[in-house]
């Protein structure tokens, strides 16, 4: 084309890909995963106990090497992506992108020193025996560890709410909203995940009462996540103008069966029609791992709507 007239893929308004959406995803899984973990073995009452529990296991699991591949697909998505070390060098505190950098640099290596802490057992049976006195060396160090990256995962799951919220021209994006649902959603891909891993990875039974406890969060942080959205909807309804025109993505276009499909469908249909089911047959092992895939289907499909969608409409 004419370099005068200029290239039309400069006019298309979707300027994050689904590349994005993966590594949005992926971020709230680590920190819902390491959240929801963390959190049930504060509320156990033998929190001294010296083994490790399966969910645990798998939040440790979880949590670094999600957010490892969450961040290479943000570091690819530059067009410098070679370049992506400057960020990590120059800081604008004003600037929601640097603060959640800082968040990602320290989470990150916390997740993974708490993996080789709660994994210290496993270590020789994969391999990795010569991690073993690095874990026993940070062990006396646990409770700090575990509070530090308890707070971080937090903002983590927050932060990719706030990323995109900072995006002033698309209605859907820029609202409040949108960071505790973020954080919501990636609670529940959290204890989906971890249900998975605890019983394929380390034999969990389903009768556990960690795993249990973990499937009885599943209705709370649903229901959570649904008032979110209808405020999330409600907000862009009552603000009126472009914001309410945003509306049309749940009825129109390929995004809205993303959304009824997906989202509604799968991620809340499919786990609320198996709780129907004989107490028997929702507690086995297919059954659990159905509602477990069901939900992370639903919170990746919520990611997708919420990047394309939002990007559709603009005010």
């Amino acid at each position: 084309m004419n370099n005068i007239w200029g290239d039309m893929t400069q006019y298309e308004p979707v300027t994050w890909h689904w590349v994005i959406a993966v590594y949005l995803f992926l971020a709230g899984l680590s920190a819902g995963s390491l959240l929801i973990g963390i959190g049930l073995r504060w509320a156990k009452s033998e929190i001294n106990s010296a083994q490790e529990v399966a969910t645990l296991k798998a939040a440790a699991v979880i949590g670094p090497v999600a957010i490892c591949l969450g961040l290479a697909c943000l570091i690819f998505d530059l067009t410098k992506p070679f370049d992506f070390w400057l960020i990590l060098v120059n800081y604008n505190f004003e600037s929601v992108m640097a603060i959640g950098v800082l968040a990602l640099l320290l989470y990150t290596p916390l997740a993974f020193a708490y993996a080789m802490i709660v994994l210290r057992d496993d270590l020789p049976k994969w391999g990795m025996a010569f991690l073993s006195p690095i874990a026993m060396a940070l062990l006396p160090m646990r409770k700090l560890i575990e509070g530090l990256l308890f707070v971080l995962a937090i903002g983590v799951g927050a932060y990719t709410g706030f990323l995109i919220s900072a995006m002033n021209a698309y209605p859907m994006l820029n609202t409040a909203v949108l960071p505790a649902l973020f954080l919501v959603s990636g609670l529940s891909a959290g204890a989906a995940a971890n249900s998975v891993l605890a019983l394929l990875m380390f034999n969990s039974d389903v009768h556990d009462f960690e795993l249990g406890r973990m499937h009885r969060l599943e209705v709370p942080v649903m229901a959570v996540e649904i008032l979110f959205l209808l405020m999330l909807f409600s907000a862009l309804y009552f603000k009126g103008g472009a914001a309410a025109a945003a509306l049309a993505s749940l009825s129109t276009g390929l995004w809205a069966n993303v959304f009824w499909i997906g989202v509604v469908g799968i991620g809340f249909g499919v786990p609320l029609l198996f709780m129907l089911l004989p107490a028997a047959t929702r507690h086995s092992k297919g059954a659990m791992l159905t509602v477990a895939c069901a939900s992370l289907t639903g919170v990746l499909a919520l990611r997708h709507f919420i990047v394309y969608a939002g990007q559709s409409y603009i005010s």
